[in-house]
């Protein structure tokens, strides 16, 4: 009895910080926004809160679990030769135990191999991305590889853009695809109490010194109008540089587990 109480109060505290993080974030995206499609939007929340109450148990789990995927020998996308390395690329406050549907199902049709990356993410967005620039440095190495493809969310977008457009990444990056990454910045980012967080601050000097993204990196941003955290949405548009492709009812998070951005990754790293 004792053993259940445990469990029923963990799972009480689990519910009312995810609770906590979906009434809050939506209710400041959207509360009061004319625009906002009512029924997506609840929907959406809906979802945000399953999604947050799979994926925070795992949390603790990122140094058993996530740091690489096989891709399957006869997979679906399975074209043999010529495939880029792919990195996955988690956002802020979170790590690499948030590729582990993703990951997986690239995997299963022949995508790969896939690496989990993992940084510190209250740090300056300079620092994770030298950190990525070291991890990529490895991976072509392991792979013997020239270039490698990166899939990113949210903050893990703009550290791979520094990486490509400020640490010479365009050398070893051939693809970046973003989800819900905040291009132009996030109103709430003004919440912010640590550096990566300010950073991402609409008209911040790190977003102003991104600048238009290069020529020379085919870039996909997957965002959706009914995202929570990057306010407002469109913020995380990436064209008219690269390809835009958006969803009307997925929250910041439920992104990493919905079937449609899987099929839409899966096509670009196909192309």
């Amino acid at each position: 009895m004792r053993v259940l109480s445990v469990f029923g109060w963990l799972f009480g505290l689990l519910f009312a910080g995810c609770a906590f993080y979906v009434v809050f974030t939506f209710s400041f995206a959207f509360l009061g926004r004319a625009q906002a499609r009512r029924a997506h939007v609840l929907r959406a929340a809906l979802i945000e809160l399953l999604v947050t109450l799979v994926m925070m148990p795992l949390w603790p789990l990122w140094w058993l679990i996530g740091a690489s995927y096989q891709a399957s020998v006869e997979g679906e996308g399975d074209a043999g030769g010529n495939r880029h390395p792919v990195i996955l690329l988690h956002g802020f406050g979170m790590n690499r135990t948030n590729w582990l549907w993703l990951g997986s199902r690239l995997a299963a049709r022949g995508i790969g191999p896939l690496y989990g990356a993992s940084y510190f993410s209250p740090q300056s967005v300079r620092r994770s991305a030298q950190g990525l620039r070291d991890f990529v440095e490895k991976v072509v190495v392991l792979e013997d590889a020239e270039k490698v493809d990166i899939v990113a969310h949210s903050l893990g977008g703009v550290v791979a853009r520094y990486y490509i457009e400020r640490l010479g990444g365009a050398r070893r990056v051939g693809r970046l695809i973003t989800i819900a990454s905040p291009h132009r910045g996030t109103v709430l980012g003004r919440l912010g109490l640590v550096p990566s967080a300010r950073e991402l601050m609409g008209g911040s000097p790190l977003i102003a010194d991104l600048g238009t993204p290069r020529s020379d990196v085919a870039y996909t941003s997957i965002w959706s109008r009914a995202d929570n955290v990057v306010v407002p949405a469109e913020s995380a548009s990436i064209a008219p540089a690269g390809e835009d492709r958006v969803f009307d009812d997925l929250g910041h998070l439920s992104l990493l587990l919905s079937p449609r951005v899987l099929d839409v990754i899966a096509e670009r790293l196909a192309a």
